[in-house]
């Protein structure tokens, strides 16, 4: 019972980072982009 809660808890937890990490990604693009677009 506890093996079920722990990999339910990391799975959430995984899933959570996952979520931040792309949308810090997509912030980081959308900045780059934008700068290519003034530096052209």
């Amino acid at each position: 019972m506890m093996g079920v809660i722990l990999l339910t808890a990391m799975t959430v937890g995984g899933i959570s980072l996952w979520l931040k990490r792309r949308k810090e990604r997509k912030k980081l693009e959308e900045t780059a982009e934008n700068d290519e677009a003034q530096n052209l």
